[in-house]
């Protein structure tokens, strides 16, 4: 009788640890989903040029970061560099974009930063494509290295023979998302996918 009963007891435990488990990761994607469905279209930034100092005041995935330039709000999409969304219902990427995205909340939150690029250029969705830079560091390429982000091979950009050789390496070093290996077939396919639309210009 004490079996069986602490039998259940153990069952209510573990419903209960998942219930909270659950709880926690649904309330993390509502946020990220409605502070992104809050923002509002980027402007065209006119006067901005490469090198100026910006404080990031939001982030909003792995990827992308809400920056304040004197008076204006910017989405900026980080220029060269590709992160799993946190948001996406795929128990395979999720764990590795949640990481992206809290180091990258603890790295540049309230920080300023350099925003770089070659040209002014927005994305269909209104996001300033550009690299930033914290104290002199390329945060795009950290990100490569530490195995928290992929190089986004789609489009040609400036640095990408640096970030590639950064990528060349987290893989041999089995860094982040390169140390589970079905995210790294995944991440692998991906690249043969963007190297592939970039070579016919898609």
């Amino acid at each position: 009788m004490r079996a069986v009963s602490m039998r259940i007891s153990l069952h209510h435990i573990f419903v209960a640890v998942v219930v909270v488990l659950f709880g926690a990761s649904l309330f993390f994607t509502v946020q990220v989903v409605a502070f992104k469905k809050s923002l509002a279209p980027g402007s065209a930034a006119p006067g901005l040029k490469s090198g100026q100092a910006a404080v990031v005041t939001n982030t909003i995935d792995g990827d992308e970061v809400i920056v304040k330039w004197g008076e204006e709000s910017l989405r900026v999409r980080l220029l060269g560099i590709y992160s799993y969304d946190p948001t996406a219902d795929d128990p395979l990427v999720k764990p590795m974009a949640r990481q992206a995205f809290l180091h990258l909340d603890k790295t540049l939150r309230n920080r300023e930063v350099e925003i770089v690029f070659d040209e002014l250029k927005f994305d269909s969705r209104k996001r300033l494509l550009a690299y930033l830079q914290k104290d002199g560091a390329d945060v795009g390429l950290e990100m490569i290295a530490g195995g928290l982000a992929l190089a986004y091979t789609k489009y040609p950009f400036s640095r990408m023979n640096p970030y590639l050789l950064a990528q060349e390496k987290a893989m041999q070093d089995k860094a982040g998302l390169w140390a589970d290996r079905q995210l790294a077939l995944r991440s692998s396919q991906l690249k043969i996918l963007w190297d592939t639309e970039r070579t016919r210009g898609d």
